[in-house]
């Protein structure tokens, strides 16, 4: 699980979020950034959760930024 949360941060980082905090529960990751709250499914079988991630968090920094 360490490999999914470093991965986690590195695309909030690459899309320009500045991560504070990441929490996780038994399901979902929350990735805690100055700009809002991403929540993120960390199971196996949930093969979508990258490009998720990724998405929601172009958007929000997008929106930060207009």
């Amino acid at each position: 699980m360490n490999k999914h949360i470093q991965e986690c941060r590195r695309v909030c980082q690459a899309a320009g979020l500045s991560v504070l905090e990441i929490k996780h529960g038994k399901k979902h990751l929350k990735i805690v950034c100055s700009q809002g709250t991403i929540t993120c499914g960390c199971t196996p079988s949930d093969w979508r959760w990258f490009r998720n991630l990724r998405s929601i968090a172009r958007r929000m920094a997008e929106n930060d930024i207009n």
